[in-house]
């Protein structure tokens, strides 16, 4: 009890007593005993405050990112969109200027989808007999001939292309004026038969129709000769590449009718 009473009249004397600063003595060694641990404390707690603001301040960056990427995406979508509206546009304009220089009575239609095994042999339109479309009518692209129409339906046309083996188109050479049916080779290729082995016809000779067989009006691409093969008795075979990318299609022209002839024609 001695000892804690007179450890209690230290502290007020010091207290008490002031320094030269006039800072009590108790107040000063408080100060110095506890200045290390202040400091120490100071510092940790600065350095969590930074560690809080920097991550609300990442946190804020990432989702300004997550906003920016999902903008960019919206971009990339609406750009996409617009190019692939452009391609269709300047391919309905092609079909157009097409079916103003044919002279012929003409339908655009959608291919809205492909048959046969390996290749697109038979290829389906989204129009047909009430836009005036009927068998045996040509199907063109300004590529060139893409086949001949076989059934027709209110709402549906089939079209037998130049790549089925059951197809032919009479056909000429254009260089030499060499004629033949070309014929299907079922995958991306015809042939053109009925070619005497005694015709010039050399790789590279563009094929078109000759309209011969009242379908397809005369002049229109079908291919260009690919490979010219050995005589074999009387003819030679001639491999011809169409013109036409069959996997590539989307819109054709349908000729429906032979256009009216002109005043004074006789």
């Amino acid at each position: 009890m001695l000892f804690l009473l007179l450890s209690f009249h230290l502290v007020l004397m010091a207290s008490a007593v002031r320094g030269a600063n006039g800072v009590s003595v108790l107040e000063e060694t408080l100060l110095s005993v506890a200045a290390p641990f202040l400091k120490v404390a100071a510092r940790a707690s600065g350095g969590v405050a930074s560690v809080w603001h920097g991550w609300v301040d990442l946190r804020g960056v990432e989702l300004e990112n997550r906003r920016l990427r999902a903008e960019v995406g919206t971009l990339r979508l609406d750009a996409r969109a617009a190019e692939e509206a452009r391609q269709e546009a300047q391919r309905l304009r092609d079909l157009l200027e097409l079916k103003d220089e044919g002279g012929r009575r003409a339908v655009a239609a959608r291919v809205i989808a492909r048959g046969g095994s390996g290749a697109s042999r038979v290829v389906l339109l989204g129009g047909g007999s009430g836009q005036g479309i009927a068998r045996n009518q040509s199907v063109i692209t300004p590529a060139g001939v893409v086949g001949r129409v076989i059934e027709a339906a209110p709402g549906v046309a089939k079209v037998q292309t130049l790549l089925d083996p059951n197809s032919g188109a009479a056909a000429l050479i254009q260089r030499t004026r060499v004629q033949g049916i070309l014929v299907g080779e079922g995958e991306d290729s015809c042939r053109l038969d009925f070619v005497s082995g005694l015709a010039r016809v050399e790789v590279g000779d563009v094929v078109v129709t000759s309209g011969l067989d009242d379908i397809h009006p005369k002049g229109v691409i079908l291919g260009v000769v690919s490979e010219v093969g050995e005589v074999k008795g009387l003819t030679r075979y001639v491999k011809v590449r169409p013109e036409v990318d069959f996997q590539k299609l989307e819109e054709v022209l349908v000729l429906t009718t032979n256009a009216p002839p002109a005043a004074g024609t006789p």
